[in-house]
């Protein structure tokens, strides 16, 4: 009896047990619900492998080949589903469901690098701008990094220079591009001569969360240049994180996260190419270092007011004491040799700082006003002495098949002097506004910007080679050199010696209004036409006010094949900055003119799947005539103007490009 008694009641525990474990595994399921749908992009095939999970609770999972999935989430609070795809742009949805409640969705997820209308991106709505994924930046090894290394590889874009992040764009140098964060106008460094010294982009590509980039052809809503736009936003964080990386060239780091109605983008970084530079032709010693720290902090004070603060803080050095060279260049039946032996150094330092304040405020879904007011602040400094001793020597081959050096062709030294300062500081207010019509939007936007400009300048070349001195000045008053006599009487020449001294305080004032119509046919065909207008005065050139109309066309047609046409064509001026109105002998040319370009761009885009996988073929055709062009020269990445509006010119060629995950998972393309 005794043994029958403790097996009933270690038997009523156990289902005690049992039952407690069923109650609260009910209980569980109770306070969940199901959402389940399926997941598709723009031309309406389902996407497999996405993940989907949730922001603040623990669970995920992943669509299969059908594009269905199915996801367990809490309930009864305000949830958040991620849903997550390397080739399509990320898509966040929120809900809010009862308990034991099952929701079916259909989940639309764009491909990347498609324009559709549903998606507005710094209002381009016309094909011609290309959406670039910040991501591929950690895939592509470049010695620059950055966004630039991937525009560089984008249709109608080249380098020659794999150290430098500029680039030229369908016949364009490196300052008729524009470039925008947030908003706000970048600047290139001005005193900065070869790649090895410019340091790092300004875009930092932990930070980015979009990137849109036109090769020309480009809406009025964009600035005054005569090449392209690239347009960046930085991340808006919905959750903490951050990153750490590093390598031989440097190392970065950033934190993101969002607390509440606060929000935040912390990065650093470091770069040293002095790994790089030891393979240079002239060897010597680099010491270059570059570091900068950016944060973008965002306050939403009211559900329609946000004010967003962006800055950065840029210190670049850079140290070089060459120690020789040793080149050979010529035919194969002649050929010479270049030695020469260095001493001195050379010292440079760039200082940027730039701080934008941006007060949103959306008082409805159709309405939208901004204003911007920032500031950018560069001091650099370029200083060397530097000597050196040349030999310039035949080369032949001798009786035993080696090359031999023959005899000297010529001997000297040259010294190279510089002690230049400069001082910029670029100030802006920018007022912009958007308006959704039924049929129509409406854009504007008014800029004020104030330009502080602040140059020194002190350079020579001393040449001392055989037979000449370049400078020769007589010891004697009135001494006359007789011809043949190997002492010349020479200048300097705008080559040779330049000292001079800038200051330029002035004021722009630009405006620009676009509308943007959508023409939706029932039947077959899909329009859409922007059209708009830019003013641009500046009070350093009183009698000049330009004007620059923009339209752009853009079909689509309802076919089964994803097809869109577009044909762009504008006005673009390009206003003189400090550098295009600097004469040869460092004076400002007073009667300098904006340069001018008449453009015209068709294109087309079609949009297929190839072995499952989302492809896309662009083609554009485009035409710029160019006229009151101030003429350049350029010496690896530093642009010498003339200073005076003195050619005409144009540019035509034909873009092609073909995108796609010809890897899975990985966006490739050829141009």
């Amino acid at each position: 009896m005794r043994n029958t008694y403790f097996m009933f009641k270690i038997l009523r525990q156990r289902i005690l047990i049992t039952l407690a474990f069923a109650l609260s595994f009910l209980c569980s399921v109770a306070q969940n619900a199901v959402v389940k749908g399926v997941i598709s992009d723009d031309a309406g095939d389902p996407v497999e492998n996405v993940v989907v999970r949730g922001t603040d609770f623990d669970r995920q999972t992943i669509s299969d080949e059908h594009g269905h999935f199915t996801i367990t989430v809490p309930a009864g609070r305000e949830i958040k589903l991620f849903f997550q795809h390397l080739s399509h742009k990320d898509t966040l949805l929120t809900f809010n469901l009862k308990a034991q409640e099952t929701l079916r969705v259909n989940v639309l997820m764009h491909t990347i690098g498609e324009r559709l209308e549903a998606v507005n991106i710094q209002g381009a709505t016309t094909t011609g701008y290309v959406q670039v994924n910040p991501k591929l930046t950690f895939q592509l090894p470049s010695p620059t990094g950055g966004m630039e290394s991937l525009i560089k590889m984008l249709p109608g874009t080249s380098s020659t220079n794999e150290l430098s992040s500029q680039y030229n764009v369908r016949g364009g140098n490196f300052d008729e591009n524009l470039v925008f964060v947030n908003g706000i106008q970048i600047y290139r460094p001005f005193l900065v001569r070869n790649a090895q010294q410019e340091g790092m982009s300004f875009i930092n590509s932990d930070l980015t969360g979009s990137v849109m980039f036109s090769a020309g052809g480009f809406d009025a809503k964009y600035g005054d240049k005569m090449s392209s736009v690239l347009d960046v936003l930085y991340k808006e964080p919905t959750q903490f994180g951050g990153s750490i990386s590093a390598s031989l060239l440097g190392a970065t780091a950033h934190a993101e996260g969002k607390v509440k109605n606060f929000s935040f983008l912390i990065g650093a970084r470091f770069k040293s190419n002095a790994y790089l530079l030891k393979s240079m032709e002239t060897h010597g010693n680099y010491k270059p270092r570059f570091f900068d720290t950016q944060f973008l902090l965002k306050w939403d004070l009211t559900p329609k007011l946000s004010v967003s603060l962006l800055g950065n803080v840029s210190y670049n050095y850079y140290l070089f004491q060459p120690d020789s060279i040793s080149t050979k260049y010529g035919s194969v039946g002649t050929s010479e040799m270049l030695r020469a032996f260095y001493e001195g150094q050379e010292v440079d330092r760039y200082q940027n700082y730039l701080g934008g304040l941006t007060f949103q405020y959306k008082p409805d879904e159709r309405n939208q006003y901004r204003l911007i007011l920032s500031s950018y602040y560069a001091k650099e400094s370029e200083t060397y002495d530097i000597l050196a001793q040349y030999w310039l020597n035949e080369i032949h081959m001798g009786g035993d098949g080696e090359t031999e050096i023959g005899d000297a062709l010529g001997y000297g030294s040259y010294l190279e002097h510089a002690r230049n300062h400069l001082t910029s500081v670029v100030s802006a207010a920018n007022l912009e506004g958007t308006h959704k019509l039924p049929r129509n939007k409406l854009e504007w936007g008014v800029k004020a910007q104030n330009e502080y400009i602040r140059d020194h300048i002190t350079e020579w070349i001393m040449i001392d080679s055989s037979g000449y001195t370049l400078p020769y000045i007589p010891t004697t008053p009135g001494e006359i050199v007789m011809p043949g006599d190997p002492a010349r009487i020479l200048d300097f020449g705008e080559d040779n010696f330049l000292k001079t001294s800038n200051t330029l305080n002035t004021w722009r004032f630009t405006g620009y209004v676009q509308d943007t119509w959508k023409i939706d046919s029932d039947t077959l065909n899909r329009f859409t036409l922007v059209g708009g207008l830019r003013l641009h005065y500046w009070t350093y050139s009183p009698k000049e006010v330009t004007v620059s109309p923009r339209l752009a066309f853009l079909y689509k047609p309802r076919w089964k094949q994803k097809w869109t046409f577009s044909l762009r064509t504008g006005l673009y001026y390009q206003p003189a900055f400090y550098r295009e109105m600097r004469l040869p002998d460092g004076s400002l040319n007073h009667d300098i003119r904006s340069q001018r370009s008449v453009q015209i761009v068709a294109g087309s885009e079609y949009l297929f799947k190839l072995w499952r996988r989302p492809f896309k073929f662009t083609a554009e055709a485009y035409y710029k005539y160019l006229d009151r062009l101030i003429t350049y020269n350029v010496n690896n990445v530093q642009i010498v103007y003339s200073g005076v509006n003195n050619a005409t010119g144009y540019a035509a060629g034909i873009d092609l490009r073909l995108s796609g995950e010809f890897v899975r998972g990985l966006e490739s393309w050829f141009r």
